[in-house]
């Protein structure tokens, strides 16, 4: 019967093993990392307008749509007054 591989598990953390090894990232300057943030918020920015100018438009045809409905509403209410005056 064949041996299943059930070592003991490491004591060290993942980030622990990480920490000896040397990585070929590399060096991150401040100046870049600011501009990356900057470019990021930017983005976000950006999409947060967008999204903005979509929902005030939305709020714009509902409000048409909302002055149309009581235009005609208005307008029924106006008939059947005028229908029930006649009957009198």
């Amino acid at each position: 019967m064949t041996r299943r591989h059930a070592g003991k598990a490491s004591p060290l953390t993942p980030l622990a093993r990480g920490r000896g090894r040397r990585s070929k990232a590399k060096a991150v300057t401040p100046e870049s990392s600011l501009k990356e943030r900057l470019a990021v918020l930017e983005r976000e920015r950006d999409a947060l307008r967008a999204a903005l100018e979509r929902e005030e438009a939305r709020v714009r045809k509902l409000e048409q749509k909302n002055a149309l409905v009581r235009d005609r509403i208005s307008w029924t209410l106006d008939s059947l007054q005028a229908i029930l005056e006649t009957k009198r």
